[in-house]
């Protein structure tokens, strides 16, 4: 294979240029063919098959060239084709004679019609055409094989064809795209990928492919136990003493902290956290990852560790037993089947252990990523603490288990040399536990030297080196639970830790003083209020909402985006009617109020902004207080009491006057003595002073 060369060019088509990219061999003066290729309706020039063919013609010898075209229209895509095969026509560096043309998916139906095409006008215009992955027929609908299949079917005689198309393709019925290729009139050369989709990738699952781990006798929630006998009886010695002890010290461990209350805590704050964001952060990141490791945890309940290793210390001899046992020479012990098994739980727990501690911290950096951008600040801080504490639980799991695995092993070769019955005979036990996990995770089982002050010279105070235990009192009796969680944490008061940058950020957040985003978004709110204070038309508006509303949409700011668009189509509907000429400074003025409150959604809503169904409830509230206080004022007699005075005055009145002026004062005083009684009706403080409130 020879060198090539890859350089990208700009194609030029109509008004605009297309992206290109041009591979050649290092020899460019022997190059005579080319080879033109196109993406299909989505993605770009970039695709991994495209440039991997691209790259194998240039190392042969062939030039190539691609180009990125987007658009879904079949007639588009050829024109676009045409520009670039007239591009490379006129290309004097190199002196091309023949041409082939192709593509993926849609990319292949544009080089199908375009040979068409140039083979009607020359016969010498393309030479052959390369099909990826043709797309015959939409998924499901094989009626549409015929119209897709026009161009392939139409080209001459003399025009080869190569395609290459998967078996799994719901594009491109296999049965229907042989009968197509019988109808062509050319050569047609076919390359079927076997279990290929449309993209040309085979997605079945092997068991040579999916590795070794899925077969492996530990990698399963419930391994067969053996049905052999579960004790044996051995040589017993003080040496064999002292390794049953040590196994039942390490099994004790591993016991404590399995069943142990912080594990079981932490356990139920992971399910009601899922259950509480099961519904609205179904779709979250962070919410995938605690789901990864609840189904860590939930393998751990079913797997039933913790009854293993209880069926190891009642069949370990008890102190009591193991001192007869010396002196006599021989005691009962667990025998190699059970010890075989109870390896592989061991192995099972470590390993699904090691993937609870990369889940954990999958879901730790998601939750950080959350609180870095000020997302659900205090929910992250719940998690990122429930999620570090189960760390360092599974960690000291994962320890322990690694001490009880060595344990195990010691007394799995007495006991095999005296009483061999061997239950693994196609699985070889690993000699130690870093051997069996990754490295990443095997470094975790070594523990690491002291760094920063407290490995500089600090001294402290150990009262007899004593470990940290927990009292637990059981019928009145006080007893210490020495909990393993791991490396220990050394606290001391002295620490350099300076507090003073992280309280700065507070104290100024208290005081006012908010982060430089939240202050940038208050500034630019406040300039678009000022713009439309000094907004003198709808047109001017209606330009300072589009800014704003663009400006909402970057920000994430759902509510303020979708109020400023209601505004804006309503700023449309007036600038029409600004333009015919009506005068609407008045709708201008309650516009910009209703503008600013949209920016900055607080307080009271508008009037005009609110919904027809708040406007009517406001309606009915309205009546039933225009309601009450009419009956407030009927229940009085004060409504009685003004009618008699203002009948008797207009009786006084009217014995003077004229009938056409009776009339008028008549009307007149009727008119005043409704205004009057409105008014005292809108005085609240009579009306209920007057029934006594």
């Amino acid at each position: 294979m020879d060198k090539f060369d890859e350089v990208t060019v700009k194609v030029p088509f109509g008004t605009k240029c297309l992206d290109a990219a041009l591979c050649f061999p290092a020899s460019v003066t022997d190059v005579h063919t080319a080879v033109v290729l196109t993406h299909g309706a989505g993605g770009d020039m970039n695709f991994k098959h495209l440039v991997s063919l691209a790259h194998a013609l240039a190392a042969h010898g062939f030039l190539c060239l691609r180009f990125t075209c987007k658009g879904l229209n079949l007639g588009y895509r050829v024109k676009a084709y045409r520009a670039v095969w007239e591009y490379l026509k006129s290309l004097q560096k190199f002196t091309i004679k023949h041409i082939f043309v192709g593509g993926r998916s849609m990319g292949c139906r544009a080089a199908a019609a375009l040979a068409r095409q140039l083979s009607d006008e020359s016969q010498d215009a393309v030479q052959g055409v390369i099909c990826l992955s043709f797309p015959l027929h939409p998924p499901g609908q094989t009626h549409a094989h015929r119209q897709r299949s026009e161009d392939l079917r139409g080209l001459p005689e003399d025009m080869p064809v190569l395609c290459v198309s998967g078996t799994e393709d719901n594009m491109c019925d296999k049965v229907l795209f042989e009968g197509m290729i019988k109808e062509m009139k050319g050569q047609v050369e076919v390359f079927w990928l076997k279990g290929g989709n449309h993209g040309l990738t085979v997605k079945r699952r092997e068991a040579s492919s999916v590795g070794s781990m899925a077969g492996e006798p530990w990698n399963r929630v419930n391994i067969a136990f053996p049905g052999a006998v579960s004790s044996v009886r051995v040589h017993f010695s003080s040496a064999t003493d002292e390794r049953v002890k040590a196994l039942i010290v390490e099994n004790d461990k591993v016991l404590r902290l399995i069943r142990s209350e912080i594990l079981q805590t932490e356990v139920r704050v992971l399910y009601e956290l899922l259950y509480f964001l099961n519904n609205s952060f179904r779709g979250n990141k962070t919410f995938k990852g605690l789901k990864q490791v609840e189904q860590c945890i939930n393998r751990l309940k079913s797997m039933k560790l913790d009854f293993a290793l209880q069926e190891l210390t009642d069949l370990c001899p008890k102190r009591i037993q193991r001192g007869l046992s010396i002196k006599a020479g021989e005691c009962d012990v667990p025998s190699q089947p059970m010890l075989e098994w109870l390896c592989l739980k061991v192995l099972g727990a470590a390993q699904l252990m090691s993937c609870t501690l990369n889940r954990c911290s999958r879901a730790f950096t998601l939750s950080m990523q959350q609180m870095k951008w000020e997302e659900f600040i205090i929910l992250n801080m719940v998690i990122t603490s429930m999620v570090s504490r189960l760390w360092v639980i599974a960690r000291g799991i994962l320890v322990s288990l690694s001490t009880l695995y060595q344990q195990l092993l010691e007394l799995l070769r007495e006991v095999a040399n005296a009483q061999p019955m061997p239950f693994l005979t196609d699985f070889s036990l690993p000699a130690d536990m870093a051997q069996f996990l990754a490295p990443s995770d095997a470094r975790l089982l070594t523990k690491k030297p002291a760094r920063g002050p407290l490995a500089r010279g600090h001294k402290y105070k150990q009262q007899g080196k004593k470990k940290s235990s927990v009292k637990v009192k059981n019928q009145g009796e006080a007893r210490e639970v020495k909990e393993d969680l791991g490396v220990a944490v050394e606290r001391v008061i002295g620490l350099d830790a300076d507090m003073k940058p992280f309280l700065k950020v507070f104290r100024d957040f208290s005081e006012g003083k908010s982060f430089p985003q939240k202050t940038h978004k208050a500034d630019r709110k406040r300039r678009f209020k000022k713009q439309v204070r000094e907004a003198t038309t709808f047109t001017d508006m209606a330009a300072h909402l589009e800014e704003m509303i663009l400006w909402c949409k970057s920000q994430k700011m759902a509510k303020e985006k979708r109020l400023l668009s209601f505004l804006h189509l309503k700023c449309q509907r007036m600038k029409c009617l600004e333009a015919a000429g009506y005068n609407v400074q008045r709708r201008l003025r309650t516009f910009r109020q209703e503008a600013r409150w949209a920016s900055s959604p607080h307080g009271s809503v508008p009037t005009t902004c609110r919904a027809s169904a708040a406007t009517r409830r406001h309606a009915r509230l309205t009546t039933r207080w225009q309601t009450l206080r009419s009956r407030f004022k009927s229940s009085t007699g004060v409504k009685k009491k003004l009618l008699k005075r203002q009948s008797g005055r207009t009786e006084l009145s009217v014995s003077g006057l004229s009938g056409d002026d009776q009339r008028t004062r008549t009307t007149n005083e009727a008119t005043s003595s409704q205004t009057t009684g409105w008014d005292r009706q809108d005085d609240i403080d009579d009306i209920f002073a007057s029934v006594g409130l």
